[in-house]
């Protein structure tokens, strides 16, 4: 029994209160990686340090009450550091604030025009190599932390960085710069992350109260303060530590503050600058919304246009005070899920901790060792790029997986922003390829020398050279049917090529069949069938009976069926029936004459019985049929291969089955006569026989015993004819017209 996820969340409760315990440890973790990514990011912007500082307050104090995500931390981003920095030189600081207020004008107008549904379209192989990636990135990056190299900036997410060295080429250009105390720093904090989690350690109520992260911070704190006292050559200086700036007084950090230049509304390069980064900011926003979705354990899903609004509002007040624009950044997020935040209090008290951090104890955090940070996101970057989920892309595909490394490989090699357009390049490349090669728009069935196509809701141009090759590679003197009852909208080129292949189906002498091919562009649905009505009934002569029934059984070869609501049709005969035929079929569980007819409910009577035989019964039913009922037509169909008419040619004895043989024997005895031979019942051909015979006479004695159908067969009302099944090819065959 599979669980139902929404009852799975209403077991939990979401309140503040109740997850306190959870986010507040999460929020610690967060705050203490949020200092260095924004010193960094607004050092990589050309900033203000003070500035990164301000989008991270913003970002937890106001967008996180404001935004629907549960689990999503929003601050400065790494991905807008050279959008940013050609901004501030080309219009200077302060008119670039007004820059950012203009940019979240813009994404509030968009989240108010609906347009976060561009979320949705992002593949998840693009979601999950932009993790994968982001975990490398995060992995190699913080190496050369974690050995106490520290001249590239955190936040630093280029492959070519601000120190002239790239990702790779600084792993070598590290080892000149080892520092024994880093290296000791990184190593016990990255024990105290190892083994504080493990469940073993967590079976104890103190390694429960505090959190890992928090943890292995104050050990690299504490490690760094005995070696100051003991081995001060070996300990840390001010260059391997966090730095915030320092305020001595309110007036200091009211001096940090910067305001837009609203001198400058008339410039045009401000909106374009805006709109740019409204863009790059949204785009970055929304995937990190699908990331972290797919992170979230609880599987909440994030409204995409009150997210951008929230974002809108965010980076108004950011620009308004002299802070970055912000985005819902996807470290810091994954941060918050690994600690295990369970809602949105989680950014909140984070922003809190930031404000009152940079206000009251600038000092003890600049005590906190890079390399405790570095062990922290090192951690962090492998589960993201853990190697399960590189198996469970595999798995899932070619079509996914390489989208998957191509994104991967583009964050890696390139940046943020380029990464994600290669990847998505890649997603489109493989959706083409995988269309061409399995044709995800139609359906294609070849069953003997027949080959059925039934096109999907949504037929594009991409279908068109799959569809091309199908019908190039159709042998001559095949049969084709082409399906469109489905289509909701056929490109013209595919019409086109149908079109065309209707001509050159005459010259191969290809028997095409084409059904609901009803133009092309937007099409109108194809009407359901309705049950029959009494006005319908009377309104059909025997004759037009029989050849819907004909026209049925053609639907059933060629696979295909009417457009039929079963439910409507059960509405439609709640009332009465009016069928238009009565069926005596046999019992074979391989003759629902309602499939092989393309009949629905209310439109035929099935009388079902081993040997399509006739009885007083089943006489009388055929009666109420015809003269009460309106029916116009008796059909007794046969079929191929029947078990029933073997057991008469057998002449096998079994109870009550012996007494419904015999009345096969006529037809045994008439086709032993017939062919002067005895009849065996492992003759194919002569069983055949016996089975057409029977289905003859028991049409013959329908007319002789019951006065009543005889009669109206003569007055025209009704007709009875013979029909074999086949159930190898399922056509019906019918001996005679009405």
């Amino acid at each position: 029994m599979t669980s139902n996820p929404l009852s799975k969340l209403q077991r939990y409760d979401f309140g503040i209160l109740a997850n306190l315990k959870y986010d507040l440890p999460a929020s610690i973790a967060v705050f203490l990686i949020s200092i260095p990514l924004s010193l960094g990011v607004a050092l990589a912007s050309g900033a203000p340090l003070f500035s990164g500082l301000i989008t991270g307050i913003i970002g937890g104090i106001i967008v996180a009450p404001l935004s629907g995500s549960s689990l999503g931390i929003s601050g400065s981003s790494a991905g807008l550091s050279v959008i940013v920095l050609s901004a501030i030189q080309d219009l200077g600081f302060n008119a670039f604030l007004l820059v950012v207020v203009m940019a979240g004008v813009f994404q509030v107008m968009m989240g108010l025009a609906k347009a976060g549904v561009i979320a949705y379209y992002f593949p998840s192989s693009v979601i999950n190599g932009m993790l994968s990636g982001i975990g490398i990135i995060i992995f190699l990056k913080q190496i050369p932390h974690a050995i106490g190299y520290d001249k590239d900036y955190e936040g630093d997410f280029s492959f070519f960085q601000a120190d002239n060295y790239s990702s790779f080429s600084e792993l070598s250009h590290m080892l000149e710069f080892i520092s024994p105390a880093s290296v000791l720093i990184a190593v016990i904090s990255l024990l105290f992350l190892i083994l504080w989690d493990q469940p073993f350690m967590k079976k104890h109520r103190f390694f429960q109260l505090f959190n890992s992260v928090l943890m292995a911070v104050i050990a690299g704190v504490l490690t760094n303060y005995i070696l100051q006292n003991f081995y001060s050559d070996f300990a840390l200086g001010d260059g391997h530590l966090v730095m915030i700036p320092v305020f001595q007084s309110a007036n200091d950090v009211l001096s940090q503050l910067y305001f837009p230049d609203f001198s400058q509304l008339n410039n045009p390069k401000i909106y374009l600058a805006a709109l740019t980064l409204a863009l790059v900011a949204s785009l970055e926003s929304l995937l990190s919304v699908e990331a972290v979705d797919k992170l979230d354990p609880y599987k909440r899903v994030t409204p995409s246009n009150r997210e951008l609004i929230a974002q809108g509002i965010g980076n108004i007040s950011s620009g308004l005070i002299g802070g970055l624009p912000l985005t819902q950044v996807i470290v810091r997020s994954s941060v918050n899920i690994q600690s295990g935040a369970r809602t949105k209090a989680s950014a909140f008290i984070r922003g809190l901790l930031l404000l009152f951090a940079v206000i009251f104890i600038p000092i003890l955090l600049n005590k906190i060792p890079l390399a405790s940070l570095a062990a922290i996101l090192l951690v962090v970057g492998y589960k993201l790029a853990r190697p399960d989920v590189f198996k469970a892309m595999y798995n899932a595909g070619m079509y996914h997986f390489i989208p998957f490394c191509a994104t991967i490989f583009g964050l890696v090699f390139t940046d943020m922003l380029l990464g994600i357009i290669i990847g998505l390049s890649a997603a489109i490349f493989s959706i083409l390829l995988e269309n061409y090669k399995s044709a995800f728009y139609f359906n294609e069935v070849h069953v003997g020398n027949k080959t059925i196509i039934r096109l999907s809701e949504h037929v594009s141009f991409l279908n068109k050279a799959n569809i091309q090759k199908t019908f190039e590679q159709l042998p001559k003197n095949a049969e084709v049917v082409i399906d469109a009852t489905r289509s909701k909208y056929i490109d013209y080129d595919v019409y086109e090529i149908i079109q065309n292949f209707k001509i050159e189906a005459e010259y191969k002498n290809i028997k095409l069949t084409i059904e609901n091919l009803r133009g092309y562009g937007v099409l109108e649905p194809v009407e359901n069938a309705r049950a029959q009505t009494y006005n319908t009934q009377q309104s059909l002569t025997p004759s037009a009976v029989l050849a819907l029934l004909k026209e049925g059984n053609e639907h059933f070869v060629n696979n295909l069926k009417a457009n039929r609501n079963l439910l409507e049709q059960v509405n439609d005969t709640r009332q009465g029936q009016f069928p238009i035929a009565i069926i005596l079929s046999c019992m074979d569980s391989r003759t629902s004459v309602e499939l092989i007819f393309d009949q629905g409910l209310g439109d035929v009577f099935s009388t079902r019985v081993a040997g399509n035989i006739i009885n007083d019964d089943i006489l009388g039913s055929m009666e109420y049929a015809c003269k009460i009922a309106g029916s116009k037509l008796i059909v007794v169909l046969g079929h191929s291969h029947c078990g029933a008419i073997k057991g008469a040619c057998a002449d096998v004895k079994l109870d009550h089955l012996t007494g419904l043989l015999s009345k096969i024997k006529a037809a045994v005895n008439a086709v032993r006569i017939d062919e002067s031979v005895r009849i065996s019942a492992d003759d194919p051909v002569l069983v055949q026989k016996v089975a057409d015979k029977n289905v003859q006479l028991t049409v013959e004695q329908i007319r002789s015993k019951s006065t009543l159908l005889d009669d109206m067969v003569k007055n025209g009302e009704i007709g009875i004819v013979g029909a074999m099944y086949d159930i190898e090819t399922g056509k019906v065959k019918f001996y005679a017209d009405v």
